[in-house]
């Protein structure tokens, strides 16, 4: 009797987990929203490990046109390339959608901007958004211009050798040393040193991402993800989890930041988090500080931004090595709710976009002066170091292969370079008038938007727009990627053509280009990421001519892994400078 009714019983929840499977993956036919078929047990994962997330998308895409639904394992996406449905879910009815679609490489309750919702989110980007005002962005671009300097001579020396280079490699090492240095003042030397600990890790990091088995797994089993994120830890004791290390780093970098106290002169992203209420109280925290250096570094001779490895701040070793924080080279003072003022379709739509972030509610004002825990900071610490390292140094990489291959476009950005700012130092004022480079700029990040999967929201509430109904809790994922070479809204899509962005009221007001996001949650970084890439490619471009190897295609082969990025090395062949070589390319065909 007892073992007919376990039977029973178990053949019951058989039948209800069928049942249960088929309404599920059945969602989608349900609403009317096309799609591929979803397995029972594996949704879409199949497709999506064999082909990659960027070629199984685009190929549904094709197929399915703008709003099709598809299932990561369990998890439902709706993915939208229409833009008035994501006007509609990203600007006008955000509130609806202020969530995140959960990413299965994160804990169910984990910390960090992109990861975050509801109150936490909220108080963590009323906390961070000062870190990015205008004068904080200006004090760190002598830190960017000094980069840069180590990047033309990194380059010059390889150059020499050998006129060909994987010139995304480089970037990598670029990225971390300045976000490194910007956000928490790391020392790391990933430029000059390709066995620095930082890279090392790091570059393993984005490998192990995209070769996990704990991500299918998630992705089939999500309500075992705080069972599975507790055990992979255990990982770490073998050496094997990057993660791990890189949040000891940091609570190192951390512990020793705040034993330096809320009067110390170094001001960053840390030093924000550790003590906002001296950030808060401060009625001139745009002002420049003036440090105390023994010294000058080879890369800064052209400015007043000195830079001391001596400081009273050496009292940490190796990696955790404070890197002093530097005058504004105009030695003035900035407002900090003042907002750019290049008028690029890019830097217009980050302009408005900016005004929509100030999210502090009078319930948020007794959480805006108190420190961030160590959890906390762990966690953005983490999600600002590897964003910026990963997006920035790819839009670099897209934008050096693209003008490898129009050497008229490169020229033209060269001789705009030379009136502009001629032999100036490269700065945040000096790049404020480059018109025709910014053009260039937007057409790479329409080519190659690098969070073309990562701008996901999770509706509230049901929604309906026109005939696509989302229900509450489906994950919408912005599809980017589509939305930028869609043949109604960009004529011949698929070419580099930089004269689209010459109108940039009509791109900016038709809601078609959308790189960092919009919204209330878009990247908090994209001016950042937009300055220091800005300030790279200008010292790159005015003393280097880049070209595309022969042997190369014309078509560059991408993969997501998070971001979009390039697959493989993106060679170019670099050459030096010289009025020779500029009359040579100008009388070379197209």
């Amino acid at each position: 009797m007892i073992l007919e009714f376990f039977t029973f019983v178990f053949i019951s929840c058989l039948f209800w987990l069928k049942w249960h499977l088929e309404e599920h993956f059945g969602q989608f036919k349900s609403l009317g929203i096309p799609g591929p078929k979803p397995s029972l047990i594996f949704g879409n994962l199949k497709e999506l490990r064999q082909k990659g997330q960027f070629q199984a998308v685009k190929d549904w895409t094709d197929q399915y046109k703008r709003v099709f639904g598809f299932f990561e394992g369990y998890t439902p996406v709706l993915a939208v390339s229409d833009p008035g449905i994501l006007k509609e879910v990203l600007m006008k009815d955000s509130q609806n959608f202020m969530k995140r679609m959960p990413f299965p490489l994160a804990p169910r309750n984990g910390v960090g901007l992109f990861i975050e919702n509801g109150p936490q989110w909220r108080r963590s980007r009323t906390l961070l958004t000062p870190a990015f005002s205008t004068g904080k962005l200006k004090r760190m671009t002598p830190i960017m211009s000094e980069a840069a300097d180590v990047l033309v001579e990194q380059i010059t020396e390889k150059s020499k050798e050998k006129g060909e280079m994987d010139i995304y490699d480089m970037f990598q090492g670029l990225t971390l040393d300045v976000i490194g240095r910007c956000a928490f003042g790391l020392q790391t030397h990933a430029q000059v040193d390709e066995s620095d600990e930082f890279l090392v890790v790091i570059r393993n990091l984005f490998h192990v991402m995209t070769t996990t088995l704990i991500k299918p797994t998630v992705m089939v089993l999500p309500f075992l993800s705080s069972f599975i994120f507790a055990v992979k830890n255990i990982v770490f004791l073998f050496g094997m989890n990057p993660v791990v290390w890189l949040r000891n780093s940091l609570r190192e970098v951390i512990r020793t930041r705040k034993a330096m106290g809320p009067n110390s002169k170094v001001i960053d992203l840390i030093q924000l988090m550790l003590f906002p209420e001296t950030w808060m109280q401060s009625k001139s925290i745009d002002k420049p500080v003036e440090m105390r250096s023994s010294g000058t570094s080879s890369h800064n001779k052209n400015t007043d931004c000195n830079f001391s490895r001596n400081d009273d701040m050496d009292c940490i070793k190796n990696h955790v090595n404070i890197s002093p924080q530097v005058n504004s080279a105009s030695n003035t003072t900035i407002d900090s709710t003042s907002t750019s003022s290049t008028t690029t379709a890019f830097t217009t739509t980050t302009t408005t976009t900016t005004t929509t972030t100030t999210i502090p509610k009078s319930s948020d004002k007794n959480v805006i002066g108190q420190p961030m825990t160590e959890r906390e900071i762990v966690g953005h610490s983490m999600t600002f170091l590897l964003a910026g390292y990963e997006t920035t140094s790819a839009v670099l990489a897209f934008f050096c292969y693209e003008v490898s291959k129009h050497p008229d476009v490169q020229e033209r950005i060269y001789h705009e370079i030379t009136n502009e700012i001629g032999s100036k130092r490269v700065d945040y004022e000096s790049i404020q008038n480059l018109h025709y480079f910014d053009t260039v700029f937007d057409e790479v990040c329409r080519l190659y938007p690098t969070a073309s999967f990562i701008i996901t929201r999770q509706a509230s509430e049901s929604r309906c727009y026109g005939n696509v109904h989302i229900p509450a809790g489906m994950n919408v994922l912005a599809n980017v990627w589509a939305l930028h070479r869609d043949k109604e809204f960009w004529e011949d899509p698929d070419e580099f053509r930089p004269e689209r962005f010459d109108d940039q009221t009509t791109v900016r007001k038709s809601f078609t280009f959308l790189p960092f996001g919009a919204g209330p949650r878009h990247c908090i970084g994209m001016r950042f990421a937009t300055i220091e890439a800005k300030i790279t490619l200008v010292a790159l471009m005015r003393k280097f001519v880049l070209e595309k190897p022969e042997e190369i295609s014309d078509d560059l082969e991408v993969m997501s892994r998070g971001a979009v990025v390039p697959k493989d090395a993106v060679k170019v062949k670099v050459t030096r400078r010289t009025d020779t070589t500029v009359s040579r390319r100008r009388n070379r065909p197209a």
